[in-house]
């Protein structure tokens, strides 16, 4: 797959990244592509790359619902023929009286049945519902084997991706700094010194995109989520740069 110039502004983290990413895309000059779930960064990377090196493609994203993160990707080489992105929603309705599963929960015990993070994208955990859209070759093997969090018995089933009706609840606030580094963001978020910030690297309480950061100075891109321990999870949403100061105000949305 060809690659672009203009990803000079990516930190050598981020450059690694990149190049995972090509290595695992497939592009035909004339069929249609479906990736594996991506990450926000992923997505803005892929779609910059077929935007300078393939001007007679286009590009989709989906995740299973309109405001999904994680989502893949459609890379469309022929609009006379259409593939579908083969996500399959996994839905379990658990007891919440004596204990209560978490987004972590759910991850992790996705993790330890040695699946591959691509092949998940959003998991959402509601009140007495749990939403995970997966790839569907690996949906069976899911139920199967995920039937227990904890101490709650679960029992997922297949729902067809019209029927998915998630209503996630937010705060929405807005922050004003001077980039989009993460310890930057962290900071105005939290309302924490740069140095406490550090620590929090350190110990590992913050996750990118669902993934565990310890360098600071990262960029982060709208759609990013930024979870931070005993914080929560925050989500970047659009932004306007002052003039004068050329600081941005950044809104922000909080999962509740």
């Amino acid at each position: 797959m060809k690659k672009i110039n203009a990803l000079s502004f990516l930190t050598q983290e981020e450059r690694d990244a990149t190049e995972k990413l090509l290595q695992s895309v497939s592009i035909s000059d004339n069929r249609n592509t479906v990736t594996k779930f991506l990450t926000n960064f992923e997505q803005v990377i892929l779609k910059k790359i077929i935007m300078y090196n393939y001007s007679d493609m286009s590009i989709d994203f989906f995740g299973g619902t309109a405001d999904a993160e994680r989502k893949k990707a459609k890379i469309i080489a022929n609009e006379y023929y259409d593939i579908d992105y083969e996500i399959t929603c996994l839905r379990a309705n658990y007891n919440n009286k004596f204990d209560k599963i978490q987004h972590r929960d759910v991850l992790g015990a996705v993790h330890n049945m040695g699946i591959n993070f691509n092949r998940i994208g959003d998991i959402v955990v509601l009140e007495r519902e749990i939403y995970i859209f997966v790839d569907y070759e690996i949906a069976d093997y899911i139920m199967m084997q995920l039937t227990k969090i904890g101490r709650i018995n679960l029992q997922f089933e297949k729902i067809d991706l019209v029927e998915v009706n998630i209503e996630k609840e937010y705060e929405e606030f807005d922050i004003v700094s001077s980039s989009f580094r993460l310890d930057s963001l962290v900071a105005k978020i939290t309302n924490k010194s740069r140095s406490k910030v550090k620590e929090f690297l350190e110990q590992e309480f913050i996750k990118l995109n669902h993934s565990v950061i310890k360098n600071g100075e990262k960029n982060c891109v709208n759609g990013d989520v930024i979870s931070i321990r005993k914080y929560g999870r925050f989500i970047l949403k659009e932004y306007t740069q002052n003039k004068k100061s050329l600081k941005y105000r950044i809104k922000v949305l909080k999962l509740v």
